[in-house]
């Protein structure tokens, strides 16, 4: 049981910190700036379509036949962590986009960096705000993935678990004793917790890419319109994809394997941060050691976009 309450435990952490940051008070000129991104990203329409359109694909996978001989939950698992994945991309590119880019063009930026704010802080706290707001998208999301996922099992009266069968077994034993009306509830609450940790590697490293992707879109903003800024963004997200299957299908092609390498240089592999396939098997050890050497291969990309922002906006003439 204690994945259980770790994982329950993290989830009250992440969306009370959220909550704070949107209606409590901050010290500190970055967290000013990422507060005031944050609260006007999850104000914006576009959060809330993307999200409600996210969670109706959701629920509507739920009842779509899939053919697959009996794995349609598999098949479920995998397009619902796309789910996360696209609408946090979409929210962060766009956002980053217009945001920055409407506060250079119309002069807002000069107002703010005339005080004593320097131009890292902007940058940073535009980013950190931008990428939070991305963060309680995928938080619900992941809530709500694991509530469709135990949806599915009791609608369909399938034979899978929820989760691996030690945690299963241990949240049937916890809610045994209790009494039916206490126990029915709470029991589908701990299988949605379960759930979501044999999930939580999906998650996490879909955030990894967004955080990659987020930064781009900031340093980018800088220096280019929304319309462009989108195009490198997503022309980048797709190469990245791309790289991973060139190194693994360039066999013996001096063309192919060239290309592989350089993109797999320039590039971050992002298809290394793709485990849905490994997770919808049910396979849901995906080793915490890989995680981090995802993450941190995520971070060094990070902060390179992020570095390589601050020199384009160093030279960016507000006047």
């Amino acid at each position: 049981m204690t994945p259980v309450f770790v994982t329950l435990a993290t989830l009250v952490l992440i969306i009370g910190s959220l909550i704070y940051l949107a209606v409590g008070p901050v010290s500190g000129k970055t967290m000013a700036i990422a507060q005031a991104a944050y609260r006007e990203s999850i104000r914006q329409p576009l959060f809330w379509v993307l999200l409600i359109a996210s969670m109706f694909f959701m629920f509507l996978a739920v009842f779509i036949p899939y053919f697959t001989l009996g794995e349609d939950l598999k098949m479920m698992k995998d397009l619902q962590l796309d789910a996360i994945l696209l609408p946090c991309l979409i929210l962060t590119i766009v956002t980053a986009a217009l945001s920055i880019a409407e506060e250079i063009e119309g002069r807002t930026a000069i107002t703010l960096l005339s005080k004593p704010v320097a131009r890292w802080q902007f940058i940073s706290g535009k980013f950190l705000g931008i990428l939070l707001s991305a963060l309680l998208m995928a938080v619900v999301l992941t809530i709500f993935l694991g509530f469709t996922i135990n949806f599915k099992i009791n609608y369909e009266g399938l034979d899978d678990l929820a989760g691996p069968r030690y945690l299963v077994e241990a949240v049937q034993e916890f809610t045994r004793r209790l009494p039916l009306v206490v126990m029915s509830p709470l029991e589908y609450f701990l299988m949605i917790l379960v759930s979501i940790h044999a999930m939580a590697a999906g998650p996490i490293l879909i955030f990894c890419q967004v955080t990659i992707l987020t930064a781009l879109a900031v340093a980018l903003a800088t220096r280019l319109p929304l319309v462009l800024n989108l195009v490198v963004c997503f022309g980048f997200f797709f190469a990245g994809r791309i790289t991973t299957v060139l190194e693994t299908q360039a066999g013996g092609d001096r063309l192919v394997t060239f290309f592989a390498q350089v993109f797999g240089f320039a590039l971050p592999s992002l298809g290394y941060y793709d485990v849905g396939q490994t997770l919808a098997q049910g396979i849901s050890d995906v080793p915490w050691t890989y995680v981090g050497h995802a993450w941190l291969h995520g971070l060094i990309y990070t902060a390179m976009a992020l570095i390589f922002g601050l020199v384009l906006f160093e030279d960016r003439d507000l006047a």
